[in-house]
């Protein structure tokens, strides 16, 4: 993978005005406000093994799969137990908890605005497809979305920061990474973005490492309802350059 200030996508990353076919969504943090229960499933499950009080910093946690971080709390406790075994506990603990989850606000009606203005839509979540579907139907955009164009970690064999779930969605869309934007909270997931040669919006109400991250962003935004009644028709006519970008 390229580095993060050298790669392909730096100057797209930095947002010149240009159509938008295609808007791709991250899930967790992104759509939905469930970051928190990532970590309190992290400390659940090593808790069970005897190890108390894990933490991870949040950049091997936001926007990796599951499987990745339980090879890291392998690594960082000595926990002997299989991968698959801990990622597969975790992801029912996260099951459990994020019932009640509540959307980023203004993110359902988002994207009905912009599939009104003509943007094709995906979602490419480090979350396992099932998990994809489940908050699409709770979110009442399930029309919005293709079933295609629901991109789980079982979808590719690269998770974030690999960009293969961000151009395989493309694909699925046949939109150009350059007429592609990436909506993302993650430093994984920016980065992908930028690797795929793929404009970025930073949504910062789950973020953590906001200053840092801005950098690696084409613009940012604490939610949807910050963005301009008609940002989405800008974004399809190509009229809203994203340069540097802070919303609102």
């Amino acid at each position: 993978m390229a580095s993060e200030g050298t790669d392909r996508g730096d100057q797209l990353a930095a947002g010149m005005a240009r159509p938008v076919t295609a808007l791709l969504f991250d899930l967790d943090g992104t759509l939905i406000d469930t970051e928190v229960h990532t970590d309190a499933a992290i400390r659940a499950v090593a808790a069970r093994y005897g190890v108390a009080g894990v933490s991870l910093p949040h950049r091997e946690t936001r926007g990796r799969t599951w499987a990745h971080i339980a090879e890291t709390v392998r690594a960082r406790t000595g926990i002997d137990a299989p991968v698959a075994e801990l990622a597969a506990a975790m992801l029912s603990y996260w099951d459990g908890a994020v019932a009640d989850v509540k959307a980023v606000p203004g993110a359902p009606q988002a994207i009905r605005a912009a599939v009104a203005a003509k943007l094709k839509i995906a979602v490419v979540s480090s979350s396992p497809r099932s998990v994809i579907d489940y908050f699409v139907g709770r979110l009442g955009i399930g029309d919005c979305v293709g079933p295609r164009a629901r991109i789980g970690a079982d979808s590719v064999s690269r998770g974030k920061p690999d960009p293969e779930g961000f151009l395989l969605a493309a694909r699925v869309l046949d939109a150009a990474p350059a007429d592609s934007l990436v909506f993302e909270d993650s430093r994984a997931g920016l980065v992908a973005a930028r690797v795929a040669g793929m404009r970025s919006m930073f949504i910062t109400c789950c973020a953590t490492e906001i200053p840092e991250l801005t950098s690696l962003a084409s613009a940012t935004a604490p939610d949807y309802e910050s963005l301009p009644p008609r940002f989405w028709d800008e974004l399809a006519t190509g009229t809203v350059d994203l340069t540097n970008r802070s919303f609102p």
